[in-house]
Order: C-alpha cells, then structure tokens, then sequence
C-alpha cells in the first residue's frame, strides 16, 4: 500500500506547513507529457482536480478539509496521504512511465511523515508506544496504512480515536475493520474446525476440550513452516501433559505431500490435513477465514474451554504463552 508517491520518490522534504483553516495545493512539475492531480476522499469523491499542462504550473483554491487521509493522485500513480488544513506544495521531476525515475519535494505533509515513523515492517504490528505521540483521526490512517490483520492493533488504535472524530472516513473504516476481526480476538471461541489424520480418522477441535490446543498451520513447501515445526519440538517435550496437545494441521493441496513430509519430520503429536490447501490471495479458505490468517506458519493457542488464548505465535512466544496459560 505504501509503495506509492511519497515513498518511490527519490527527495521528500519536510516543510512547517502554516495552519490555517483551508487546504490548498500548488506546485511546480518538470513534466514529460501533460497530466492530473487529483485528491479524494477514502470513499472516491473528488475533493479537487487539476489539469498540470506541460509547464508544470498548477494552484488549487482553499477548500476546507477534515483532516484525515485522502488518496493523491498524480497522474496514474496513487498513494494514501494524510492532509490538514495547510498550503501543500509538490515540486520536482515526475516520470509517469516509471515513478521510479521521479525526484519530487513535498511541503505541508509534517502529519503524514510523522505518520510514516509508527507504520510498521512487513508482517509487524503497530507498537504499544505510539499512544500519546498522534492525534484525532491520525491513528485511524495509521491503521488504514499499517493494514494489520489482527483485532488487537486494531481496536488498540480505534480506542485512540477521540469520540468528536469519528465520524471521518478512516475512522470509519477502522470501525468496520474491527468489527470484522471481532471474531478473531483474543478470548473468542476458536472454530471448530475436523480434519482427517493420517490413519484416516476424523479429527475436531473440541475432541480435546479441557486442554490446551497449540495449532500449528503448515505447508510441506514453506521453509519457514518446517523450520517453526524443528522450533517447536524441544517446546512439546519440555512442555508435554495430560493437559497439552500439540496439533500440525497440514494446508498442502496433495496428499501424497503431506504424507511425505509426515515421515520426514516424524513428529510426536496431532498431524492433520486440510485438502483446501493453501490460497494466496482476497479469496482465502474456510479455515484461513475462520482464524484470520494470510500467511503461514500460522500458530494458535487454544485454552480448555475452546477460546483463543493467543496467536500469531513464533520462536520462544510459544513456550511463553503456554506457560501463562497455564499459571491463569
């Protein structure tokens, strides 16, 4: 999401932008051929809209704006921005061929960039500290931007939206985000899902009600799967009980691939295998939608009465996790 304008371009400079009660944009491109600046709201409306001819000159009028995020567009490249009531300025060489060859200047976005420092790695969260050092409606961008699959951040950064902001587009969207990973919050009942073993056997969940249910989603062709399963045998003999149960829940679209790797690896616990496979992409299986997961290895902690007690789980969180289940 945040390989666009602000990001692909070579120089971005931080400017005071002056407050003041309208948005403007102006600037001066270096053009190949003639193009369109347009700013829009998160649900499409255009907010303004600028026909930049080959000289490069372009000056909106004010226009008052709730600050928030708003999709820029130069030309056909597209980025997410948070804009306030400030004179924004954009000045530099623009390649609409190849954005990569563009070296642009930007002044009146201090919110935005700041915005940048809390957006999170690939596959990371927003961390704990970032209350307190945003305001209003930048925490809903910064979760727009951040795109975090788990409830926690989520709600985390709703929270710190004031009630008087709500009702701007972000703020919105984070709402309807949050309400659709509700089900997947810590302390919800897990899905129960039922799978078949290696004998054949049909396998659910709640077989192992009244245990804690560690469930590990896997595939034979991720390095990163079978490496996280080697991490997680030292932790099963260690860690093993009556009150324990380890299951590997393979997401191979072959059979013939999970069974192969069942005698690779030769683990002591619950082997499963879910013949949906796998989907890499917006239409995920029932089991990645049940759990809200997009990616594996994929690790989940399941307590005795069947809710989630932890996920997302990697390395030496599994152990803890499971010791402070066990001490609840």
């Amino acid at each position: 999401m945040l390989k666009g304008i602000i990001i692909l371009f070579i120089l971005v400079t931080c400017g005071e932008g002056i407050a003041q009660n309208a948005f403007t944009l102006s600037g001066k491109l270096r053009l190949l051929n003639p193009l369109e600046i347009r700013v829009e709201s998160l649900k499409g409306d255009i907010l303004l809209s600028l026909q930049v001819a080959k000289d490069g000159g372009f000056k909106s009028g004010p226009k008052e704006i709730e600050p928030d995020l708003y999709i820029l567009s130069i030309g056909n490249t597209k980025q997410p921005v948070y804009l306030t009531n400030t004179d924004v300025t954009i000045k530099g060489f623009y390649d609409e061929k190849n954005p990569d060859n563009s070296s642009l200047s930007f002044t009146g976005i201090d919110d935005f960039l700041e915005l940048l420092k809390w957006v999170p790695e690939r596959k990371k969260t927003v961390v704990d500290e970032v209350r307190g050092q945003l305001q209003g409606t930048m925490y809903s961008a910064l979760a727009y931007m951040a795109d975090m699959k788990a409830y926690e951040p989520n709600k985390m950064l709703l929270d710190l939206v004031p009630e008087v902001n709500r009702g701007a587009l972000s703020a919105k969207w984070l709402e309807n985000r949050v309400d659709s990973l509700r089900q997947f919050a810590i302390g919800t009942e897990a899905y129960d899902f039922e799978y078949v073993d290696p004998d054949g056997k049909n396998v659910r969940l709640s077989d192992f009600r009244g245990k804690y249910v560690l469930v590990d989603f896997w595939a034979s062709w991720c390095g990163p799967c079978r490496q996280e399963m080697k991490n997680l045998l030292p932790v099963y003999k260690e860690l093993k009980g009556e009150d324990l149960e380890f299951i590997s829940i393979s997401l191979d679209k072959r059979e013939k691939d999970w069974r192969r790797m069942l005698d690779v690896e030769d683990l002591p616990w619950v082997m499963l295998w879910n013949k949906e496979g796998f989907i890499v992409g917006d239409a995920p299986n029932t089991i990645q939608k049940a759990y809200g997961f997009y990616s594996i290895p994929f690790i989940v902690l399941i307590d005795k009465e069947g809710r989630i007690v932890a996920r997302g789980l990697r390395g030496e969180k599994v152990r803890e996790e499971i010791l402070k289940a066990r001490q609840r």
